[in-house]
């Protein structure tokens, strides 16, 4: 979604490209695939034998989800479209690289939204899949390889970037792993609250 985003409001203003086809298949086949299989073997929540069975028509991907998808694109969108505008004055591959490897961290923050749509990651355990833990280290690997090693930079139009920018990248990252769990933090304090209430009740 963040993809899509970026790329239909760049070309909207008339911007050059900000990602090209060899770094959008860098995105979706290699950094994405790998995380995307061992979030697949996420474990069941701690809390699953507390709700109550799912109805036949209820949907897999319920409003709270789409939100948190559409949310969530929407930010890292704009804010790799904004870091790729900021930086275009001085060089259009570092704009592009810098935009790009924000992409790609951006997918793996978000990454711990959605290990759980409703539980904070210190309910569940911040080290219960280890697997995803390698996944997130090999694909942070993989990109710091496609910005400084030249075989990949040469096959995906990269450039080394400097320290700058990459903090420049890593605060527009934290609100990617601190927003979802505030909230996430938040609604399961109020979610136990009200139980221990019904049990008192009752």
């Amino acid at each position: 979604a963040g993809e899509v985003m970026a790329l239909l409001l760049n070309i909207l203003i008339g911007g050059p490209l900000i990602f090209l086809a060899t770094q959008i298949l860098w995105m979706n086949l290699v950094t994405d695939g790998v995380t995307a299989v061992a979030l697949g073997l996420e474990k069941g929540e701690p809390d699953q034998m507390e709700h109550p069975p799912r109805k036949k028509d209820t949907p897999i991907l319920g409003r709270g989800g789409l939100l948190t998808i559409l949310a969530l694109g929407l930010y890292t969108g704009l804010a790799s479209l904004w870091l790729f505008l900021h930086l275009l004055d001085g060089n259009e591959d570092l704009a592009r690289t810098a935009a790009f490897t924000a992409m790609v961290l951006f997918e793996k923050a978000s990454v711990f939204a959605f290990r759980s749509l409703h539980l904070p990651c210190w309910r569940i355990g911040f080290f219960s899949n280890p697997l995803l833990l390698g996944a997130l280290a090999v694909t942070i690997g993989a990109q710091v390889a496609a910005v400084y090693w030249p075989p990949l930079q040469a096959l995906l139009h990269t450039v080394p970037l400097e320290a700058g920018h990459w903090g420049l990248i890593a605060v527009l990252v934290l609100p990617i792993l601190l927003v979802p769990e505030v909230l996430k933090t938040l609604r399961y304090v109020v979610r136990r609250h009200r139980l221990s209430q019904a049990v008192a009740t009752a």
